[in-house]
């Protein structure tokens, strides 16, 4: 049972699965009296895209200041 290995109590693991499922991150299937999670990789895509496209911003700015701070060193 994942609240035996969580350290939280089985109120907050439920809490966070609501929260991973409203995200499109897990999807879960109810077996009787247990609910079985599996993790949904394809919920981060638009994560991964934001990631990409900010990657790219603070690369470029952070190539600019250690220009500028290699300039100021010389």
């Amino acid at each position: 049972m994942l609240t035996q290995h969580a350290g939280v109590s089985q109120p907050a693991v439920s809490k966070h699965l609501g929260v991973l499922k409203l995200a499109g991150l897990v999807h879960d299937r109810r077996a009787g009296r247990e609910t079985h999670y599996s993790a949904q990789p394809q919920g981060l895509a638009p994560l991964i895209d934001w990631m990409s496209l900010y990657g790219a911003f603070w690369r470029e700015r952070f190539d600019r200041l250690e220009t500028l701070l290699d300039r100021m060193d010389q």
